[in-house]
């Protein structure tokens, strides 16, 4: 359960909300807890802007109670006459306080008060917002594709959620989300793929802690990668898996696709790491720095694509990285003599 949220203009509330979510059936009467711990919350304000005061539950109200939902049938004074009647009774021992509360107000503090009280019934559970969102968007949303549909949406929204709470966006509107309900579909066609929100956000160097002991990463060590670079490329690694793994989830790529792009990728690195390893032979770079001319230029000159339209450079660097760690099949190294090296940190690791 959720209380107390308000939306302001310029630092004053015009509407404030109580939330009420159940896990199952119910009916909201003038009898009900939830309502007076409502009341006694809003009867404690002292705001002169008077703020529309928005109770939305999960349950569905009663005949009496739904005089407070907005629209045809709305009935502020008859809604006053019921919570006197349901106030002077006996009730439930938990808002007994707040009903007398309430009778000591007069009759204008009454109405100035439940004039106020919007209520929305019959909202949509956190277990069945899911199932609400695809329904409503049904039209848009390519079958089979549904659950990868909700994830971006609401991957989407939660970002915009913490923008306007820390007020970094003003407003979202009806344009917007039809704009991005518009963008999630096109990436959702079978020549594209979307960008799992989660690859979105801003990682740190925080996350090189996991990653130490794994095999790509020695193989940037042997090479001096700088240490800029060694955690951009983590960076590129973790990306890259949390995307597959989104795809994967929601069934929007198979394994075969996955290794035909691993196979595209070991080729064009292949090209690049040998013609690196013959130049070698007639210049003087240490193999490190030959090390990180392949590395560079693979990740420069990669051409290849897992689809046609998805074209997001930190993902083929990111499955290098992955092809690096022995992943999907193939393996690729950096250092001119990475094979043996790696030979020599199986060895280690047996011992």
């Amino acid at each position: 359960m959720l209380d107390d949220i308000d939306f302001s203009d310029g630092g004053s509330p015009t509407e404030l909300l109580q939330v009420k979510h159940h896990i199952g059936p119910g009916t909201v009467t003038m009898n009900s807890v939830d309502l007076w711990r409502s009341l006694n919350v809003w009867m404690d304000l002292d705001i002169d802007e008077n703020p529309v005061l928005r109770m939305v539950t999960t349950q569905h109200t009663d005949d009496h109670l739904a005089l407070l939902r907005s629209g045809a049938g709305r009935d502020v004074l008859q809604a006053i006459d019921l919570l006197d009647e349901a106030a002077d009774k006996e009730g439930n021992a938990t808002s007994t306080t707040w009903r007398k509360r309430f009778l000591t107000l007069d009759d204008d503090q009454k109405f100035a008060l439940v004039d106020r009280v919007v209520i929305d019934d019959a909202t949509p559970s956190a277990g069945g917002l899911d199932s609400e969102l695809v329904k409503v968007f049904r039209y848009a949303i390519t079958p089979g594709k549904e659950e990868a549909f909700v994830a971006l949406l609401k991957g989407w929204w939660a970002g915009i959620a913490v923008r306007l709470l820390d007020r970094s966006l003003d407003a979202i509107t009806g344009t917007d989300l039809a704009i991005q309900v518009a963008d999630i579909v096109d990436q959702l066609r079978a020549d594209s793929l979307p960008v799992d929100p989660d690859v979105l956000q801003r990682f740190d160097e925080s996350i090189t802690a996991d990653y130490q002991d794994r095999t790509f990463v020695h193989q940037l060590a042997w090479i001096a990668l700088d240490h800029e670079r060694l955690w951009k490329a983590i960076r590129d690694y973790h990306r890259a898996y949390t995307q597959r793994s989104f795809w994967l989830r929601y069934q929007l790529v198979g394994e075969q696709e996955l290794d035909r792009f691993a196979f595209k990728l070991h080729d064009e690195w292949e090209q690049v790491f040998d013609d690196e390893v013959a130049r070698m032979a007639t210049d003087d770079r240490e193999p490190g720095k030959v090390g990180q001319d392949v590395l560079s230029r693979v990740a420069r000159e990669c051409r290849s694509r897992l689809r046609d339209r998805f074209d997001e450079p930190w993902f083929n660097r990111g499955m290098l990285h992955a092809l690096a760690d022995g992943e999907l099949g193939h393996q690729v190294g950096w250092h001119p003599d990475f094979q043996t090296q790696l030979e020599g940190l199986l060895s280690d690791v047996t011992a």
